[in-house]
């Protein structure tokens, strides 16, 4: 069923333009809800994109003001706890030193006057 000849090469070319454009044509609207879906994913990847950028903001907010709340909490204790500046450490180390050497000396007269009279006397026997 060859054809030879201008108008057998133009009928064929004409068949096959037509089939290529009845091709186009069943495919257009397969191609376009395609597009379609594929515009509607993307909006929804969009959409989550943006509700997880809201989520994470939102939660490093709450973060902060937690980290800020435990801060102040913290200042606010130690200045609670009043610690003791150098100046009152040394003047304490002072105290107890001069207490030491009080007992001490004390410790020596109990000893000097054991040494002297070793047995007191009880008033009453």
């Amino acid at each position: 069923m060859e054809s030879s000849g201008p108008s057998g090469d133009r009928s064929l070319q004409e068949a096959l333009r037509a089939a290529v454009e009845r091709t186009l044509a069943a495919t257009a609207g397969s191609a376009s809800e395609t597009r379609g879906r594929a515009q509607e994913l993307l909006d929804d990847v969009a959409k989550r994109g943006q509700e997880a950028r809201d989520t994470v903001g939102r939660r490093g907010q709450e973060a902060r003001e937690a980290s800020a709340s435990v801060t102040t909490r913290v200042v606010e204790a130690i200045q609670e706890m009043r610690l003791a500046s150098g100046e009152e450490v040394r003047a304490l180390e002072e105290q107890l030193a001069a207490i030491e050497r009080r007992v001490s000396d004390l410790e020596q007269r109990s000893r000097d006057a054991r040494e002297r009279d070793p047995e007191p006397q009880v008033e009453g026997k």
